[in-house]
């Protein structure tokens, strides 16, 4: 009889099989995969098509500008810091602080003087450069197994100017003004020579430039709400510049400026004569019981017998009288060929008007001439107690000076519209007058409805576009050489050196900060000239296969190769197909050396206007490259 296995036996054969069973099948009981010691925690491992992306941390921008907008390539960058500003919305109407700071508050910190510029600026002496150190920071990028690129080093720390060095105080540059002024009987403020600056241009910093409608109202409330003067506004004209459809669209949101500020009286200068006169007539003519502001002695519009325009304008305020004339001078009116505007001679125009003239208890003449013919008109009149003349130097002096021969107070208004002159007048025991040149700087707020006559410009541009603007594209001056444009990334397979510098500089951001201003500017054919492929920088005009829009042409967004070297389609196709003498031959035309870029090429788009702190020898080692070949 065979014997049966005990259930005890048999209890613990089963324990030992599911244990086992346990160990080699269960997924749980499985201990975790060691990481390989190269990773980082956190880290997910390098794969080979990691391996095989360019590096970017050789394409690496500097921190906290805003990722430029680029066409779609196979190159591939990183994502930009979470802290890159965003473009703002076009239709975005941002709300800006009005207030204006009381006389009796004081400045604010005075910003640490640099080194003076190497090249003075004729239009800001005086002011210093403030410098900070600037540096290129790498973006952090993920371990890789391999490195297809040499690692660049660092970029060499270099001191800075301009808009970027630092805090900068107005106040401490161009002084205070209105120091121990008491109120005024009636405050004259006297411009002129615009010259189609609505603004300064932001590109270089707006807190380090002078002028613009919007800090001139703020000027004009400062004086009449928080002073409490009474004051009157006259402008010696040259308010328009160049001609064409934007010219005009600039005239009338300047005029509609002007208006808004209450000027009493303002004459017609040469380039706001070369406009198209029913342009002129509909912001110029008076319409009803409303006088208009313009006015002209020896300037009739569809003719003197028209009599669309005032001679003269008797002005009445805080208990005085002015009496304002204004006159087109000699050289000017040699400019002026349009046969629906009639012309006079100066002198006797005014000769005209003196018997009315001399009822006032000041006589003041606006001349749109230049500074000889002005101190010759106030000889000849020398009933007139102040000249206000378009001639003279491009800022006003700080000081007036009577004209020799008389007791007639000559002002000067400078250029750009960049300063303001107010005239306070004075009666009772010491009687007399005062004068205070006042830069258009800073320490004016912005005005909210400068701003919105800003926008509604902007707007206006881009509704009408360039066709609409009368902006036709011409020839390219190389293109018989250069061949046609081809944007910067064609350039990067063969010159990525070049191309990788290029890439960290704010040249590769150009377009990006035009979308980025309030109200945005990238339909500004004034604007994207200098910040695009294929424009011409100073005359507003594309050259045939220049940049067009984001949508049409975003290879030829940016400050890029062919901004400063030219077309590169024929260097181009010599490359791809040429012969070894093609290809040399084209290589030597799109070299640009160091001599001609500080003789001539920079300064067309950094120029006073646009960079008036420019300066070649600091800026250019950020943007230079070479290459053996």
């Amino acid at each position: 009889m065979t014997k049966q296995p005990s259930l005890s036996r048999l209890s613990a054969v089963f324990l030992l099989l599911m244990g086992l069973t346990a160990l080699l099948g269960c997924p749980r009981s499985q201990p975790p995969a060691p990481q390989p010691e190269a990773e980082a925690v956190g880290q997910a491992a390098p794969t080979e098509d990691d391996a095989n992306q360019p590096d970017t941390a050789t394409l690496s921008e500097p921190e906290g500008l805003p990722k430029p907008i680029r066409p779609p390539s196979t190159f591939q960058e990183p994502d930009p810091p979470s802290s890159s500003k965003p473009p703002l919305p076009e239709e975005t109407l941002a709300e800006q602080p009005d207030q204006l700071p009381m006389p009796s508050d004081p400045p604010p910190p005075l910003a640490e003087v640099g080194q003076p510029p190497l090249v003075e600026n004729p239009l800001r002496v005086g002011e210093p450069r403030t410098t900070e150190p600037h540096t290129i920071e790498p973006r952090v990028t993920e371990p890789r197994v391999e490195q297809p690129r040499t690692e660049e080093p660092p970029a060499e720390v270099r001191p800075r100017k301009g808009k970027k060095g630092g805090d900068f105080d107005p106040i401490a540059v161009h002084g205070p003004i209105f120091v121990d002024w008491s109120k005024p009987k009636l405050a004259l403020l006297i411009t002129g020579r615009q010259d189609g600056y609505m603004e300064p241009c932001g590109c270089a910093g707006l807190d380090r430039m002078k002028g613009g409608m919007s800090r001139r109202h703020s000027l004009f409330r400062e004086l009449r709400e928080q002073r409490g003067w009474p004051t009157v506004g006259l402008d010696a004209g040259g308010i328009a510049r160049g001609y064409g459809k934007q010219a005009e669209l600039k005239f009338h949101i300047m005029v509609d400026a002007m208006r808004t500020m209450k000027y009493d009286a303002v004459t017609l200068g040469a380039a706001d004569l070369r406009l198209p006169t029913a342009e002129l007539v509909a912001v110029a003519a008076s319409t009803g019981d409303q006088p208009s502001m313009f006015l002209s002695a020896n300037v009739g519009l569809f003719g003197f017998d028209a009599a669309l325009m005032a001679t003269h304008r008797v002005i009445e305020q805080a208990g005085v009288k002015l009496a304002v004339t204004g006159v087109l001078g000699g050289e000017f009116r040699k400019a002026i060929n349009n046969p629906e505007i009639e012309l006079a001679d100066a002198e006797a125009a005014i000769e005209k008007l003196m018997p009315q003239m001399e009822q006032a208890d000041f006589q003041i003449l606006l001349a749109h001439a230049t500074l000889a013919e002005s101190e010759s008109l106030a000889r000849r009149f020398p009933v007139f107690d102040i000249v206000v003349t378009a001639g003279g130097a491009a800022e006003p002096p700080a000081q007036p000076r009577k004209i020799d021969g008389t007791n007639t107070l000559l002002i000067e208004v400078g250029e750009k519209g960049m300063d303001a002159i107010v005239l306070g007048l004075y009666d009772g025991p010491g009687g007399g007058w005062r004068y205070q040149r006042v830069p258009l700087d800073a320490r004016f707020p912005q005005s909210n409805e400068m701003h919105m006559l800003m926008t509604a410009y902007q707007h206006q541009v881009k509704s009408l576009g360039f066709s609409g603007l009368g902006i036709r594209p011409a020839p390219h001056p190389l293109k018989e050489t250069h061949g046609e444009l081809v944007g910067s990334q064609s350039c990067e397979s063969c010159h990525e050196p070049s191309y990788r510098i290029w890439r960290k500089t704010p040249h590769a951001r150009a377009y990006q900060t035009l979308v980025e201003l309030d109200p945005p500017r990238q339909f500004d054919p004034e604007c994207i000239s200098c910040h695009v492929i294929g424009w011409h920088p100073t005359q507003y005009f594309p050259y045939e296969g220049g940049y067009k829009s984001l949508e049409e042409t975003p290879h030829l967004i940016d400050v890029g190769c062919e901004s400063c070297h030219g077309p590169g389609g024929n260097h181009n196709r010599a490359e791809l197909h040429g012969t070894d003498e093609e290809k040399e031959r084209h290589r030597k035309l799109m070299i640009v050396t160091k001599d001609e870029s500080r003789d001539g090429q920079c300064a067309t788009c950094h120029d006073l206007d646009n960079s008036p702190d420019f300066d070649f020898e600091t800026y250019w080692p950020e943007v230079e490259h070479y290459e053996d070949q």
